[in-house]
């Protein structure tokens, strides 16, 4: 994940020590920040308010557009191989919307409290919410639970993601589909598979190639 980390100060009317941390409202933040990041040709994943370790935290999740002709993945598709991949946000990206995102949020003091500024890419981890995020990931492996189950009873569905319109969307479950409703959804990531190495066949000590050592014997006194 590519990220850029710019640390912010409170106007002059923010907390005092002691004082509990300001609530923030993250649907006006996300109405000044989508505006910013669109216009560095990017799309607004996610924003997100944080208590860490090192303070409070305001994250901007930003990704680059793609287009829905890809919205739409044969049937027989069982995973990432074959499918063009996606281009990234590079760290050049999250820099210049750290900048221009710090000088709007400084002048529109929506956030009265300390905080650190983070603007990266989703993770590989990434959720998956809305339509938009299930198109970005046709013909991938996802894990998705649901909130009522399946017709065959099934609460965790894992396969290929085929289809996607905007209320709902297709898997391919070990060869069969599944339509599933946005609204039904309980939580859904991506699945990402190490391919196996083959197995050793172990080696035969009978057979040559194998060093043998010298027996030890007593030794005789003349």
């Amino acid at each position: 994940m590519q990220e850029m980390s710019a640390r912010h100060r409170a106007p002059s009317s923010s907390k005092e020590k002691g004082q509990k941390v300001p609530k923030v409202d993250l649907a006006a933040v996300r109405e000044l920040v989508e505006p910013v990041v669109i216009a560095h040709g990017l799309e607004l994943f996610d924003v997100q308010w944080q208590s860490t370790h090192h303070g409070q935290v305001l994250r901007v999740v930003i990704e680059r557009p793609m287009g829905d002709e890809d919205a739409v993945a044969p049937v027989e598709s069982t995973g990432p191989e074959g499918l063009t991949p996606i281009a990234g946000v590079a760290l050049e990206d999250c820099v210049a919307v750290s900048r221009d995102l710090s000088t709007v949020l400084d002048v529109e003091e929506l956030v009265d409290a300390r905080y650190n500024l983070e603007v990266s890419s989703p993770g590989l981890d990434r959720p998956l919410q809305s339509a938009r995020d299930f198109r970005r990931q046709v013909g991938r492996l996802a894990k998705v639970k649901l909130l009522e189950p399946a017709a065959d009873g099934q609460r965790v569905l894992r396969g290929t993601i085929v289809r996607v319109d905007d209320e709902s969307f297709e898997m391919n479950v070990d060869g069969n589909l599944h339509q599933v409703r946005l609204s039904n959804i309980d939580g859904a990531k991506l699945v990402f598979e190490l391919p196996q190495q083959p197995k050793k066949r172990p080696s035969n000590p009978r057979k040559g190639g194998t060093a043998k050592g010298k027996k030890k014997g007593r030794s005789r006194r003349k």
